[in-house]
Order: structure tokens, then sequence, then C-alpha cells
């Protein structure tokens, strides 16, 4: 099911130049767009004086590094090689090292960002688990991973989202406001000091 599914996906690639271009644009871009749009939120939360919005961004920030470890561990755990080494037919549009396949560090990350913003902003959240699924497809399409890492990437993210706030994520949020004050009171005076001048 895995291979037969590797090989529908990623028989689209090398059928259309746009299509192509845009699915690698997406697999290698849309990760940093999301990292992006983390700082941009924490950033947001000092201009608008919001410490929901720090102490949830930075919250997130901790459960993408949850993530990164838990895919890590698991990755170290079951080892699989990438398509383009066990199928020599396999499409590959965008070169990537022959390492570990599963799960999917791009997926990981981008779900976990998603899952992190939608704990605080349902409708930017929901929108980012869509740009996520989109992102894990493209790993496929463009070669680099088979379907199941892409899932099992999803899987855990979803399993330590539901854990981390559950268990955690509230006791983070707390922790981090001690820092907070003091780089609220330093964001502060600057400013002030940038009107002053």
């Amino acid at each position: 099911m895995n291979d037969w599914l590797f090989s529908l996906i990623n028989g689209l690639a090398n059928r259309s130049v746009i299509a192509d271009a845009l699915m690698i644009s997406i697999s290698k871009l849309v990760p940093y767009l999301y990292i992006l749009i983390l700082a941009w939120l924490y950033v947001k939360g000092f201009r608008t004086g919001s410490f929901k919005l720090r102490g949830e961004s930075f919250a997130t920030g901790v459960l993408l590094v949850i993530c990164l470890i838990g895919s890590f561990i698991i990755g170290s755990m079951f080892y699989e090689n990438r398509p383009f080494v066990d199928h020599p037919d396999a499409i590959l549009i965008l070169n990537h090292a022959a390492d570990a396949s599963f799960p999917s560090d791009h997926a990981v990350g981008t779900m976990a960002i998603a899952c992190g913003i939608l704990f605080y902003r349902w409708n930017q959240g929901t929108w980012m688990v869509y740009g996520s699924i989109l992102v894990g497809f493209s790993r496929v399409f463009v070669g680099n991973h088979y379907p199941g890492d892409i899932l099992g990437a999803f899987i855990l993210v979803w399993i330590l989202t539901a854990i981390y706030n559950k268990t955690i994520r509230r006791g983070v949020v707390r922790m981090y406001r001690g820092l907070d004050t003091r780089l609220m009171r330093e964001y502060v005076k600057r400013f002030q000091s940038r009107r002053d001048v």
C-alpha cells in the first residue's frame, strides 16, 4: 500500500513544469514560512501588548522542539530508506541525502507549528494544518518520502500535541511569564527611547 501510494503520487511528477515548480517550492519554502509566521505572532504579542499571544507562541515553539526530538528518537528506532534508494525508478525532482526517511521532519515541523497555533488561533491554525498536509503531499511528489513517512509524522505530532496540551502547556506559559516580564520591560524601554529621539 505504501509503495503503491508512493508510485501513484510520485508518478505525477515530470508531467508539468508548473506543477513540479509548485511542489518543489512548497516542499522547500513552506517550513521556513511557518517558522516566520510563529516568530511574527510572537513579535506581534509585544507590539499589541498581548501576553497571551507571546506566551502561547512561546509554548508552540516548545511543542515544536518536543516534536522534533520525538521524530529523531522514532527515526533512530525505526530506520527506513528513502524511496529513491529502494526504487531506482522513482522520480526524484528534488535532490536529498540518502538518510533516514521515517518520519518526515518537514511534516513534523509544519504540523507541530500548525497544531500549536490551532490551540489559540483556530482559523489561522486550521489553514496551517491544511498547508502542512500539502507539504506532506509535496514531499512524496518530489520523491523524498513515502506516504507512510508523512502519516507517521502527523500521528506522532497529534499524539504529542494532545499529551502536551493536557499536561504541561499551561505550565510552560506560566514558566515563561518571568522571562516575559523582563523582555516586555526592555521592549517598552527601547520603544520609549525611540519616541523620545
